[in-house]
């Protein structure tokens, strides 16, 4: 072999050498930034998610507390505060009221002992029924939807007390509102292509969903995790967040999708928003730029 041989060879090495370190030096650049991007990605998603989450939990306290304000107004009304009036003239009263709030479908006033009075002059004793102890014997309380025997529809009961003047309660007003109520505020809001918001009572039970089948057919999410293994991770998910004090991030699969989804307390009452998408409606683009 002559020097020109040998000095085409030696060049023919260090090219292949230096192009193997620029291609590996190129791969760790470029998985370097993928995965920054990524986490860029990651991280403002979440934190959309979490903002969603708040806001809506706020927004849906503020009318709660508009509701029960309405309600609280009426109760401190001299009439429904004085016992020479006869539950029946106070229940003819509550109808009149009643009317200025096309979402109530039925307001009435019950004593201290659970009965509950109407205007035809009938009463009902209702202290044993589940969301009648639930508000304390009449405090207030903004129950989950339920059959109502009397309206035949699925209902909400909404109560405040009555207070006399020295702060003491004398009575409860049970108004009872549509039970979609919930979910007609929670309607429109859509997260991506295809998320949505959905709400959840204190024991997983979902009150308000955009599928509105899963309140009257009272779909409950950890129940159902512990019973159907097609649901196990969405039951676990649904857990963490009725557990967890403040609002935050969670994943879980469901019939081979994988949903990142966002939760947030409603501060009224206790119930949880939860927020929820399929990952790959955000995650897309870092799919892309990794491929």
């Amino acid at each position: 072999m002559n020097k020109t041989q040998k000095r085409f060879s030696m060049r023919n090495k260090l090219i292949i050498i230096f192009g193997l370190l620029i291609l590996a030096a190129g791969l760790v650049e470029g998985l370097l930034a993928v995965r920054t991007a990524s986490k860029a990605v990651t991280e403002k998603v979440e934190a959309h998610l979490i903002d969603k989450a708040t806001d809506t939990a706020e927004v849906i306290d503020g009318r709660v507390n508009a509701f029960w304000q309405f309600l609280e107004g009426i109760a401190r009304m001299p009439a429904f505060r004085d016992p020479a009036i006869s539950y029946t003239e106070k229940c003819l009263l509550l109808d009149k009221e009643a009317a200025f709030n096309n979402q109530i479908l039925d307001l009435n006033i019950a004593d201290r002992k659970g009965n509950l009075y109407t205007s035809d002059g009938k009463s009902t004793n209702i202290s044993h029924l589940v969301w009648y102890k639930d508000s304390n014997g009449g405090q207030k309380y903004f129950a989950e939807p339920f059959m109502s025997p009397v309206l035949h529809k699925l209902v909400m009961a909404v109560i405040v007390p009555v207070m006399d003047d020295n702060n003491t309660l004398i009575a409860s007003l049970v108004a009872l509102i549509p039970g979609n109520w919930l979910t007609d505020r929670i309607d429109d809001i859509i997260v991506g292509q295809t998320g949505y918001c959905h709400i959840v009572g204190s024991n997983g039970l979902i009150v308000a969903h955009k599928d509105f089948d899963w309140v009257t057919k009272r779909f409950n999410g950890v129940e159902k995790g512990k019973e159907d293994p097609s649901f196990a991770l969405y039951g676990k998910f649904i857990q963490s967040a009725l557990d967890a004090e403040k609002s935050a991030i969670g994943f879980y699969e469901y019939k081979g999708n994988r949903y990142i989804a966002s939760y947030a307390k409603i501060a009224a009452t206790g119930r949880t928003v939860i927020i929820t998408a399929p990952v790959n409606e955000f995650m897309g683009t870092v799919a892309a730029l990794r491929t």
